[in-house]
């Protein structure tokens, strides 16, 4: 912490993230300011300080304090991590694949909330000792050890859940594109086969073969498609244009 004195007063100005409070940091990490007025109260909050001591001090007085705390506007830089150690113990965060339905309907239920400490809340929940099983009724006294963590042992943390959402909309972008792919290849597929795919010409058992083989492709690719059944393909039969001449 930086002191200030002016005024007969003194002001306690945090100068890294060891000095900021992960509850206090959950009051205004998502504050856009607008205008000059936002962007005084912002500084104020960060400081932990009544925003009426910048206005109605010099110009000078806020643009000391905004060089000390210019650390808190820039990007967190940082190695992620999906554990920390609290009095003594680890506490590590859960893995996706192993939360369960109570888990997953608190987590919903806090995102969906305007609680002012949404962080520490899905920290209570979804990081805990490890090896402990998911248990709601202590998720209170969780809540306020996160809230008194110190930033710089809580921002590791928070840029794992970050990394983890990023991974998780590259993986569902390449997810997208494969099955725009695959529709697109499946209906070039079909127009193939409904067209006679140069079959006419083949022996009988080629041809068969060519009809087992498209069948089994469409199947495979209709998985990846939100357009195409996953029924049989049946190509059309061939018209006798003896009979069709004689009738």
């Amino acid at each position: 912490m930086v002191t200030l004195t002016f005024d007969n007063q003194q002001i306690q100005i945090p100068q890294s993230w060891s000095d900021i409070k992960l509850g206090n940091y959950e009051r205004w990490f998502m504050t856009e300011p607008r205008n000059r007025i936002e962007q005084v109260q912002l500084v104020a909050d960060v400081c932990g300080i009544d925003s009426e001591i910048l206005l109605d001090n010099p110009t000078q007085l806020f643009d000391t304090i905004y060089d000390i705390i210019r650390f808190a506007f820039e990007e967190y830089k940082g190695e992620p991590a999906h554990s920390i150690e609290i009095e003594n113990k680890t506490f590590v965060i859960a893995q996706t694949e192993d939360l369960t339905l109570s888990e997953w309907v608190d987590i919903e239920s806090v995102f969906e909330s305007d609680s002012e400490s949404r962080l520490s809340d899905i920290l209570s929940i979804l990081c805990r000792p490890a090896g402990e099983g998911y248990n709601s009724k202590v998720t209170d006294s969780r809540r306020n050890m996160f809230r008194n963590l110190n930033m710089d042992k809580a921002l590791p943390l928070l840029a794992f859940f970050l990394q983890q959402k990023e991974r998780y909309q590259a993986v569902s972008s390449l997810y997208s594109e494969v099955k725009l792919q695959g529709a697109q290849y499946l209906r070039l597929i079909q127009d193939f086969a409904e067209n006679g795919a140069g079959t006419r010409s083949l022996p009988i058992w080629q041809k068969i073969k060519f009809f087992f083989l498209m069948r089994f492709l469409k199947k495979r690719l209709s998985k990846f498609s939100d357009f195409f059944f996953t029924g049989s393909t049946r190509l059309k039969p061939k018209t006798n244009r003896n009979n069709s001449e004689c009738n």
